[in-house]
Parts: C-alpha cells; sequence; structure tokens
C-alpha cells in the first residue's frame, strides 16, 4: 500500500464539551510499530494548523519529562506517542499527569493526541495488570 494516500474528513461528539467537532486529516503518513500499532506523523508544522501543546505541558518540569519520554522513545517533541498502544499512551499521560498534578488529564491527552475514551484505555491497562504494571513502574522511573 506505499504511495497510496487517504483523505479523511468527518466530525465527532466531543463528549466533554458536548459539541461537535469538524475532523479533517492532511499530509499524513501512518507507521506501523513493532506491536501493530498504527503511529501517525503530521507532516505539517505547527504553524499549519498543528495541536498546539496545552498550557499544562509547557513548563519547565513538564519540558524536563517529555525530554525524557523522547530520550526513551515513547513520545516525540510535540508529545505524540510512538508505537504505544492504546492501553500503553493511556498510562504515559496518567503518569505525566500525576506528576504535574493536571486536573483535567483525560481531556488534556484527548486534545493533544486526537484520541477519544482514553479513560477506558486506561480502565483497560488496569484490567491487563501484569504487563501493564510494569509498564507503568517503567514509564514513572523515566519521568521522575
Amino acid at each position: 500500500m506505499a504511495g497510496n494516500t487517504v483523505y479523511v474528513q468527518g466530525s465527532y461528539v466531543d463528549v466533554h464539551d458536548n459539541e461537535v467537532v469538524n475532523l479533517s486529516i492532511e499530509k499524513a503518513t501512518v507507521k506501523v510499530g513493532e506491536n501493530g500499532t498504527a503511529v501517525g506523523e503530521s507532516e505539517a508544522g505547527a504553524e499549519e494548523g498543528e495541536q498546539p501543546v496545552p498550557e499544562a505541558l509547557r513548563g519547565e518540569q513538564a519540558k524536563r519529562i517529555v525530554e525524557r519520554l523522547v530520550g526513551a522513545g515513547l513520545l516525540n517533541q510535540a508529545w505524540q506517542p510512538v508505537g504505544l498502544s492504546r492501553p500503553q499512551a493511556a498510562i504515559v499521560a496518567d503518569c505525566v499527569a500525576e506528576q504535574l498534578q493536571i486536573r483535567n488529564k483525560w481531556k488534556t491527552f484527548e486534545q493533544l493526541w486526537h484520541r477519544n475514551n482514553l479513560r477506558n484505555d486506561y480502565n483497560t491497562a488496569l484490567s491487563e495488570c501484569g504487563y501493564y504494571d510494569d509498564f507503568r513502574k517503567k514509564v514513572m522511573r523515566i519521568i521522575r
């Protein structure tokens, strides 16, 4: 399928704000990570409409955390997950929110990552204790 272009347009209802949000993706490539999950990389820069990093993730402590997560290969510089399953990404969001004391963690990361139902992904991780417990400990070691 290399070289194929897919254009995506549509809308969804934002469950937090109960409003219809239009969705349009341009100039994106999709990579499939080792664990079979798709990882999107936007070719557009922030000046072309990339989602800005929320205020809660802009402080000095947040910068140190993202540098550590980038160094570990879990996030990119724009705070986007790299090669993580949805439950793994939810664990990263929870750990970061805990360290930065972010009050609306799910909404913050859902907007940043253009994902819905991160809380459900986190619940999935909690229900599969062994693997995700170890992953959570790894993430906490990285960001502390």
